[in-house]
């Protein structure tokens, strides 16, 4: 019996009921995060099961040495390759004739970046550092390298790779580097390459010039406007983006170093799918952004001391000019990078879902409209046919590990505990829903029910743990019980109109309907931040450009005023900070709920994107709040400023009401409700959502630690995808079917942008979790031949 709207509602789950257990497996210690030893990994343990990987080819399997434990490869030093391995690196021979996935990507010594992106969860990870172990097994040096916010690199690879520089990886002699890129280092540099957010390269008696001159014109009374209008500040705000942009931008730079030029392969774990296309277009707005920085420093070169005075700037800006300009550079590097089909790649990798193909295939046409080489999609976590019950033996001991640690951990132990089930069809549509919500809810239903007459929940984890079925069913849950109910999507890359297998998109509440025919009160909406940062752009429209403008004429400072318009100024005020639209798409969903017609409202569950982007978007509202409150009062004294010289002339008529001011001053407002409503215990819950592996457990940790941290309302953890006791073949093999329907799907989606274009490769669903170099090195031969 099928999980989905179009086959029925009773699923089998892995047990017979699923349970709310907080008693399963979570009073033991935590395992440490350090490589595991090789018998940890279970005696028995197998990866493939026979599974047949695509075309004829069957695997076979590499012959085991004692001291890899389970993990049948040949060595922690150099394992499986259908690409016989060369030395360290020794030359890399040319593939002749017809050659797999794996032998094009590693022919040639010219260096290539690979980069892995799709859905949260499919395993990229994973994918990225055994891709990298093989390369590196090939005779290339390798340099592994992520990207996403929340890092699993360094769990992967079972090995600290932080710290901003490329890390040699122990234990072994394969040339492997990896490296956890730092955001905020790039954000430093630019503070460092525009003379730091105070001022520095001003001199000592900028503003004193500033206001000897104005008093000597005899225009003193509005010197102290001029001064606080702060115009440095316009110089010294990383535009937005700067920071991923840059800092994929300092990788090409180390590989592009003397130290670093012998690497050869450069593999990038991207963030997941919505942030990923967010960053591939970062480039062309962050060249923009800092052309209009360079070219008002450039100006500023031939600037009277008085005009240099009011932004605290030095008489020479070539040194400044010079960074700003090799910023540029890398950036313009990244951009081109991206779109150079013989050094870079992206491989999709998704999961045999409708969820995954759906995104797979969004992801894939927007890389087509961006112009960027894709040729290969990976279908990772297949079910091969002779996986039975000694696969399910082997994974519930693997799943062990990660429900000791979610036990022991400071900011977790304290949680109330909920173990969803692993269930065998994939979760779509509101029977379905309705179904899992009853398996996984019941027992914290109530709890999570009384109180305030509205409540929020915020459910939130590692990408593919399944945050969407869980928001999305107990949304059903409460609509189901009688309650107007709307779930709301903050994830660039929504799920939840594939969730319930209707679109929700549009900006505004949806109503969902059930093929039941039973009528709940349930509405879906599907946030839209281009929407959201249009209005910003509106708001701002140059406005701000023409208001400092009218200042400036009405002072008649005769050339001092013409070199201040000659900087155009305004257009610095134009840019939107970052994070900004989803932030105001959060803030607009306030909004929404406050106007009497979505008063009805007493449920409202949020979807949110996966960890990393979480946080931030968490923290936007006091960024945000800086940032927007900057742009704010930089406008309402330019109003100040233009008031004060029309009054002087004109004897003191009422100051004019700047309607920009107006609006960037309700957009604030809303972001204080949000920020409020984050942090209201009585009304709001966050939820965290993670499976059963030690990977995805460590992220979890990290996260409630900064939930706490942020104030943020935090009582439950949900664990799903567990499989229980009771689990058979009989539910791997209705999984393998739900997984064909998926397959199909993918194949169906023919066309020039179409999934069924690229080329293949498949990945088996492991029995244990790919953490360390030797299950490393046994997942990438397998997968990657």
């Amino acid at each position: 019996m099928a999980l989905h709207a179009r086959s029925g509602l009773g699923a089998r789950t892995s047990s017979d009921a699923g349970r709310v257990d907080s008693s399963v497996a979570l009073g033991r210690r935590a395992a440490p995060r350090s490589t595991p030893k090789p018998e940890s990994f279970g005696a028995t343990a197998r990866l493939d099961h026979g599974l047949n990987l695509g075309a004829a080819r069957s695997v076979q399997r590499p012959a085991r040495a004692p001291s890899a434990g389970a993990w049948p490869h040949v060595s922690a030093r150099r394992g499986p390759a259908p690409l016989a391995a060369t030395p360290a690196g020794a030359p890399v021979a040319p593939v002749v004739g017809s050659a797999t996935p794996f032998e094009e990507l590693a022919a040639g010594q010219q260096r290539k970046y690979i980069m892995v992106s799709g859905k949260g969860g499919v395993g990229k990870t994973s994918l990225s550092a055994s891709l990298a172990v093989r390369l590196a097994e090939a005779g290339h040096t390798t340099l592994v390298v992520s990207t996403d916010p929340a890092h699993s690199l360094g769990d992967s690879l079972a090995q600290d790779v932080s710290g901003g520089g490329p890390v040699l990886l122990q234990g072994t002699d394969l040339p492997l580097w990896g490296l956890e890129i730092d955001p905020e280092q790039a954000k430093r540099e630019f503070l460092e390459g525009t003379g730091g957010a105070n001022g520095a390269d001003a001199g000592p008696s900028a503003a004193e010039q500033v206001g000897d001159f104005m008093n000597r014109v005899g225009f003193g009374f509005v010197v102290d406007q001029l001064k606080e209008l702060k115009l440095g500040e316009l110089l010294n705000t990383p535009p937005p983006g700067l920071d991923e942009a840059v800092a994929i931008a300092k990788v090409v730079q180390f590989v592009q170093s003397a130290e670093y030029a012998r690497f050869s392969r450069i593999v990038f774990d991207t963030a997941p799918t919505g942030h990923t296309l967010r960053l591939l277009t970062l480039p062309d707005f962050v060249d923009a952004s800092l052309a209009k920085v360079i070219r008002l420093r450039r100006k500023l070169n031939s600037a009277t001391s008085v005009v240099r005075g009011l932004f605290g700037a030095g008489e020479n800006q070539d040194e400044l000019i010079e960074k700003l300009e090799l910023l540029q550079q890398r950036v313009r590097m990244v951009k081109h990078l991206f779109r150079d089909a013989s050094q870079t790649e992206f491989i999709i990798a998704t999961i045999p879902t409708f969820l995954g193909v759906n995104e797979s295939a969004r992801l894939l046409r927007a890389l087509r409209s961006e112009h960027i080489p894709c040729k290969r999609i990976i279908v990772n976590q297949l079910v091969g046919p002779g996986q039975g019950e000694a696969y399910l033996r082997l994974k519930m001991k693997d799943q062990i590990a990660a429900l000791e640690m979610v036990a022991a951990d400071p900011a977790l132990k304290q949680l109330r505990k909920v173990i969803a089930p692993m269930v065998d069809l994939e979760v779509r549509g509101v029977p379905a829903l309705s179904y899992f919500g009853n398996v996984v809810w019941t027992n914290v239903y109530d709890e999570m029910n009384a109180g305030a007459d509205r409540k929020y929940f915020l459910l939130g984890g590692k990408g593919g743990v399944g945050k969407t079925s869980c928001s999305s069913s107990l949304a059903v849950k409460f609509a189901s019980d009688g309650l107007p109910t709307l779930v709301v999507s903050t994830d660039p890359a929504h799920s939840i109109s594939d969730a319930f297998d209707q679109d929700l998109s549009g900006g505004e509440p949806v109503k969902i309907t059930s093929p039941l025919g039973n009528d709940l009160p349930l509405w879906g909406l599907q946030l839209d931040p281009e929407q959201a940062k249009q209005e910003l752009r509106e708001v701002l429209a140059d406005d701000g450009g023409k208001k400092l403008n009218e200042t400036l004429d009405s002072l008649g400072l005769g050339a001092v005023t013409e070199q201040l318009k000659d900087l155009q100024l305004g257009e610095l005020l134009d840019t939107p900070p970052p994070g900004v639209d989803e932030a105001i798409a959060i803030a607009k969903v306030v909004q929404f709920l406050k106007a009497p017609e979505y008063a009805h409202f007493k449920r409202i569950v949020f979807d949110t994107a996966p960890t990393g982007h979480t946080l931030r978007l968490l923290s936007l509202p006091d960024f945000l709040d800086a940032s927007i409150g900057k742009l704010v009062r930089l406008r309402q004294k330019l109003s100040s400023a233009t008031s004060a010289v029309k009054s002087f002339f004109s004897g003191g008529q009422a100051a004019e009401v700047d309607v920009a001011v107006q609006r960037l001053e309700q957009l604030q407002a809303r972001m204080e409700d949000a920020k409020a409503l984050f942090r209201n215990q009585r009304t709001t819950e966050f939820i965290i959502v993670t499976i059963p592996t030690v990977m995805a457990t460590a992220e979890s940790c990290r996260l409630a630690a900064a939930l706490q941290h942020e104030g943020i309302p935090l009582k439950t953890i949900i664990v799903n995808q567990v499989v229980q006791a009771s689990a058979t073949d009989k539910f791997l093999a209705a999984r393998r079917a739900d997984q064909a329907r998926a397959m199909a799907h993918l194949k169906e989606d023919v066309g020039p942008d179409g999934l069924a274009s690229l080329q293949l490769i498949q990945g088996p669903l492991c029995d244990l979790e790919v953490r360390g170099l030797p299950a490393l090195q046994y997942f990438g031969g397998v997968v990657w031949k």
